[in-house]
């Protein structure tokens, strides 16, 4: 016999051995074992450990498997020469357990192809990564200690399974065990187990002359190193540093069998370094409040690329908050949004969903609200995620009817990610003082001091007093410049609070109209809110002689149809209060593109009379009258108007679908649509309270989706709530809203007296149940 034969024989020998059989049979279970416990056991500890010991179970299966065989008559060895020694029994296990091994090879290498599958394109821990500050040494690379937190946040957010926590909410946590300046391993450890990371990314970023040399460790929360990596080149290339840097780094933590993605933060950003660092330069500014510097910075980035997606973005947000720039919806804002969205289309998923929501919000489209209740889903540690939400709300909130607590919300969870995120306390301070929350109002303004600028912690501050002495507040607020939004609020909250009373209001607003010189537009703006607010408190006597000057002040034709009839259209006057005759008022102009606000306007006061089928004349007249027309929400207006007509004939769900949905589609950010919908929203409110299935949401809209532009209603608004809280069965709250009516019309006039008389009546119905 050869030695080849000798060794085919061997083999043939120790194949059907019961030993070499349940080693076999031992390996492919071990193998898919192992990779069942990788996908599901999330602990790589225990994943270890299960390795261990198999590693010992096998030595002992193979030793035990040996000896039994051993202690068989045969010594479980089969001649080679004799395979007939074999029983039939025997040859059955032997195939099966052959077959057994090979199957549960098999299944190990399924879960082992899917595994990426199951758990994601990166390790476990690395999926979701905390990028920490970088230490920074060396001239020319400050801003990169900072700055590595945005580059390779941006940079490997989305790319297979990983996930970046939002860099803002890092350098909050950071910073809140930072305290002397750095932090060792374990503290950083810490700040990855505070964001709920799986890991934390931290680095070096060392210029030495020309060169400038990265260095970086990922290790999990537990402590375990990840990866590492360097990479090293000249200093105006850092941004290619930047990728060969996130490539190193999962190039070690990649699992899946595609080959690794590639990185370009220039892409996504800027290939230009200048715009990078005024970029980096602008965000530190914006995340202490420090606009104008942040503008600066940023009108810089742009300078040096104005293809720049996400300075643009920035920049937009800091026109939104700085009221000298124009604040929210103004040109600037909104310029710089859609400039963002323009050159946004090489963002990633993550930073392009904002800067389309901002756009949407800066249009103000609803759509907006449902991209930003996904992206939070998706992003929950994003704290200017939850702020853009919380703003989409408020200023939705005319057409959306949400309750306070949707309202502050978003703001409030913001805050809990990143309390230095002073922007997202301004709106929950506003409705905190015009809902009378003062509980709420001092915890913000507590966590305001030391956060934010002087003037914003001393307007409120001084608003705060309100409830102390309304009319030294009022005076205070004046003297040191508050603004017009804070200044609106407190009008609001004068109306509002029951334990407050809008003759302070309108102390206010002769104080203000004081300040201008008459018949300039900020002067008529005033005397037209007075005129409206005395109005709404049933004092059309007192007011008549404002409206009589801003009517001799002429302008155009619409605001003075407007203005003329807005107290009739909220039944609070007959029609002879107007200017002149009624018809008079909608003599079409020459101008197409000012025809169509007209015949709204003729649309809406037949609606108010309940004459559904002129008003739908008008309105289709309105439709024809301008293919484009001067406000593009118009179209949408109209529609809403055949909705409350609809009402008006009876179809109530139909109608109020119709009215909800044009309303939506008009939208909310322009001035003029608000002060055109006005009518349209309070009809909607009414119709939802007088329906038993929408009576929640109207009480709902009643008590805050009443903005202060709409203060000619305020006055009715209690009424309505009270008749809808009675009908609803809560007496409580009808006897406060009844009481509240009482008191603000203490003074109207006697032609409106039997008004009061319902809301009396009501009253002694409920005193009974109340008691």
């Amino acid at each position: 016999m050869s030695e080849v034969q000798g060794l085919g024989a061997r083999w043939r020998e120790l194949r059907r051995h019961p030993a070499v059989q349940a080693a076999a049979v031992y390996i492919g279970a071990s193998w898919a074992l192992i990779q069942v416990a990788d996908i599901f056991v999330p602990d790589e500890g225990v994943v270890r450990g299960l390795g261990i010991v198999l590693a010992v179970g096998f030595v002992a299966v193979v030793g035990i498997a040996w000896w039994m065989a051993r202690a068989e008559p045969t010594g479980g060895a089969i001649a080679a020469d004799a395979p007939e020694a074999a029983t039939p029994s025997v040859r059955r296990r032997r195939r099966y357990a052959y077959a057994a091994a090979a199957l549960l090879l098999v299944v190990g290498g399924v879960f082992w192809w899917i595994r990426p599958d199951i758990l994601g394109a990166v390790e476990r821990d690395a999926q979701v990564i905390a990028v920490l500050p970088f230490n920074a040494s060396g001239p020319g690379v400050e801003l990169l200690g900072e700055g590595m937190v945005d580059l390779l946040s941006t940079n490997l957010d989305a790319v297979g399974a990983i996930r970046t926590v939002d860099s803002r909410t890092v350098l909050h946590r950071w910073r809140q065990r930072a305290v002397s300046g750095g932090l060792d391993l374990e503290g950083s450890l810490a700040v990855g187990r505070d964001l709920e990371a799986g890991s934390v990314l931290l680095g070096s970023v060392v210029s030495v002359g020309t060169e400038v040399r990265l260095s970086a460790e990922l290790y999990s929360v537990r402590g375990q190193e990840l990866a590492e990596a360097q990479a090293q080149g000249p200093a105006d290339s850092v941004l290619s540093l930047v990728d060969d840097l996130g490539v190193s780094l999962l190039r070690e933590i990649w699992l899946a069998h595609e080959p690794l993605p590639n990185l370009r933060v220039s892409g996504i950003t800027t290939s230009d370094v200048d715009a990078i660092r005024a970029y980096l330069k602008g965000l530190q500014h914006y995340r202490r409040l420090e606009w104008d510097s942040a503008f600066a910075a940023l009108q810089e980035a742009i300078e040096a690329d104005s293809t720049f997606a996400l300075a643009h973005y920035s920049l937009g947000q800091v026109y939104g908050w700085n009221a000298k720039l124009g604040g929210f919806g103004s040109e600037g804002a909104r310029r710089h949004g859609e400039l963002a969205r323009r050159y946004g289309d090489r963002l990633p998923e993550r930073e392009r969903t904002i800067v389309i929501a901002n756009t949407l919000h800066d249009d103000g489209q609803v759509a907006a609200l449902d991209s930003m209740r996904r992206y939070v889903n998706r992003f929950p540690d994003d704290p200017e995620g939850w702020y853009l939400l919380g703003d989409i709300r408020y200023h939705a909130q005319p057409i959306l009817g949400f309750d306070l607590e949707d309202l502050i919300g978003p703001f409030e969870r913001a805050l809990e990610l990143d309390p230095t995120l002073v922007p997202a306390r301004v709106h929950p301070l506003e409705l905190s003082l015009e809902y009378g929350d003062t509980a709420r109002y001092s915890q913000h303004l507590e966590a305001l001091r030391g956060t934010a600028p002087a003037d914003y912690v001393e307007q409120f501050d001084g608003a705060r007093r309100l409830w102390e002495d309304p009319d030294s507040t009022v005076q205070r607020l004046l003297e040191i410049d508050a603004t017009p939004t804070l200044q609106d609020e407190l009008v609001a909250t004068l109306y509002r609070s029951p334990s407050l009373h809008p003759e302070a209001g309108l102390s206010l607003l002769e104080t203000i109209e004081s300040e201008f010189d008459p018949g300039t537009n900020n002067w008529k703006q005033v005397v037209s809110f007075r005129a409206m607010m005395l109005a709404s408190l049933g004092r059309l006597a007192e007011a008549r002689p404002l409206f009589d000057t801003l009517w001799a002040l002429g302008g155009p034709r619409e605001s003075i149809a407007y203005r003329g009839l807005t107290p009739v259209n909220a039944g609070l006057a007959d029609p002879s209060y107007a200017p002149g005759p009624v018809e008079g008022l909608f003599i079409l102009p020459e101008e197409p593109e000012d025809q169509q606000i007209l015949l709204h306007q003729a649309m809406l006061y037949e609606l108010t009379r309940g004459r559904a089928a002129e008003a739908r004349r008008l309105g289709e007249e309105a439709l024809a009258a301008d293919s484009a027309p001067r406000f593009d929400f118009m179209p949408a207006l109209i529609e809403a108007g055949f909705g409350w007509a609809d009402i008006i004939d009876g179809d109530t769900v139909g109608g109020l679908e119709r009215l909800r949905s044009a309303l939506q589609e008009a939208g909310y950010a322009h001035g003029p649509v608000h002060q055109w919908s006005q009518q349209l929203r309070v009809a909607l409110t009414a119709a939802l309270a007088a329906y038993p299935p929408t009576r929640q949401e109207g009480i709902r809209r009643l008590r805050y989706a009443h903005p202060v532009y709409d203060i000619v209603f305020y006055g009715l608004h209690y009424l309505t709530l009270g008749q809808a809280l009675e009908a609803e069965g809560d007496a409580a709250g009808a006897v406060a809203a009844y009481s509240r009516f009482i008191e603000l019309w203490e003074r109207a006039d006697p032609e409106l007296q039997p008004r009061m008389e319902t809301a009396r009546r009501a009253l002694e119905r409920l005193a009974a149940e109340v008691r």
